[in-house]
């Protein structure tokens, strides 16, 4: 690393990572779905609701084209322009009322986003190696669910004023801009990767160039997440009129139980690693159990209050993501690793985007259209993923206990 980022090591820390806390901002606008769904009475609940998820849509067609934009232009710039999309794209429906113009301004918003998505971990490899790399990783995770909750919830804030009013809150895009601008360096661009991780890498890539095939427990991994993404997002997009439907008081809390909700997952993904000693492959099993049992709450929640805690109950849930993650890399060959983790978080958004439409359609089948059944199908299909990862947990344990000898 040159003198001048070893000068400025902490500023170059906090640049980076500031670049995080706008990764999971798209639902902060949950909270005004009501409000859409009564100024676009003329469209469909599913299809106001997919305003929240639009973003998820072209952030994955924007994920695989990072590469090629870092090709040409770097990745500081990238970085700028994307954040500046994300600014356009995201303030843009606070100054129009036209559905079709949102729609494509949620669009921007999420291609800006997709950009820079990859970025916020690459450039962490890019100046940090080890110990130091791993802690920050863990601190990128949290910053990032930290800024969905504070954007959430002065999304909450702003949402009294109109519906319209809650999409100021990405002008917080701003001070993320400034502080990135001035931390990175200007003429670095990647290039500051220590030389014996480039040979380590290039050395991984010769090795495993006959072992390009995924194992199958990182492809059910990835499929699984797929499904848990088209679910989870119902905590999002249904809650608001789940509340009205159920006619709870104090509705305009929803903005902080969601804030509160996404600071406790917050707090769990910092602590991921001592959770899985305990509970090791079983991991994902408790906590979508315990998600499970959340959903079910909110199909009959009594108040605000428990109608928080039922959302942390969910929220925990998110540690599905780090476990997932943590068996692509243990399990991918090395030259596939970085395929394989934009793959995951191509089908995460993807999973997202249709979360309205697949539980509309899930729900209209059943006969069970309204937002508070809507949780109850959430319910069989977190019970649905605990129970398969429960046998693979089994599965895993028994080649432990009782592996394969080869002659």
């Amino acid at each position: 690393m040159s003198e001048l980022n070893i000068k400025h090591r902490g500023l170059l820390k906090f640049g980076i990572l500031s670049i995080s806390t706008m990764l999971q901002d798209a639902s902060a606008i949950s909270v005004a779905v009501v409000g859409m769904v009564g100024a676009f009475s003329n469209h469909s609940a599913a299809s106001v609701q997919a305003l929240v998820t639009i973003p998820s849509f072209s952030m994955m067609i924007f994920i695989l084209l990072n590469s090629v934009v870092v090709k040409f232009i770097g990745k500081r710039n990238t970085v700028i322009i994307s954040l500046l999309l994300a600014l356009i794209g995201g303030v843009g429906p606070a100054f129009t009322s036209n559905f079709t113009a949102i729609q494509i301004l949620r669009f921007i918003y999420g291609a800006g986003t997709g950009l820079y998505t990859p970025l916020a971990v690459s450039l962490l490899g890019d100046f940090f190696s080890g110990d130091e790399l791993r802690s920050l990783l863990g601190i990128q995770a949290a910053v990032s669910a930290i800024g969905s909750s504070a954007m959430t919830f002065v999304a909450g804030m702003l949402v009294g004023i109109d519906w319209q009013s809650c999409f100021w809150v990405y002008f917080l895009v701003i001070p993320v801009l400034i502080i990135f601008t001035i931390a990175y360096p200007k003429n670095s661009d990647g290039k500051n990767v220590k030389k014996n991780e480039v040979v380590k890498n290039n050395l991984e890539s010769s090795i495993e160039k006959k072992s390009k095939k995924l194992p199958a427990i990182v492809i059910i991994g990835i499929l699984l997440l797929f499904v848990y993404f088209s679910v989870i997002m119902a905590l999002y997009t249904d809650s608001g009129l789940a509340i009205k439907q159920l006619d709870l008081s104090n509705q305009g809390f929803l903005g902080t139980a969601l804030s509160i909700a996404g600071l406790v997952s917050a707090a769990f993904s910092v602590l991921y690693g001592k959770i899985f000693k305990i509970f090791k492959h079983f991991t994902p099993v408790v906590i979508l159990v315990i998600s499970a049992l959340g959903f079910i709450g909110m199909t009959r929640v009594p108040n605000m209050f428990m109608f928080t805690v039922y959302a942390i109950m969910i929220s925990v849930s998110a540690l599905l993501v780090p476990y997932v993650y943590s068996t692509v890399l243990e399990n991918a060959p090395a030259s596939s690793k970085n395929l394989t983790i934009s793959l995951a978080m191509v089908l995460n958004n993807l999973g997202a985007y249709i979360s309205p439409y697949f539980l509309a359609f899930i729900g209209k089948g059943v006969g069970k259209s309204d937002p508070v059944s809507a949780f109850l199908i959430c319910t069989f299909f977190m019970i649905t993923l605990a129970a398969i990862f429960l046998i693979l947990a089994i599965k895993r344990q028994k080649i432990v206990n009782h592996p394969v000898v080869k002659n």
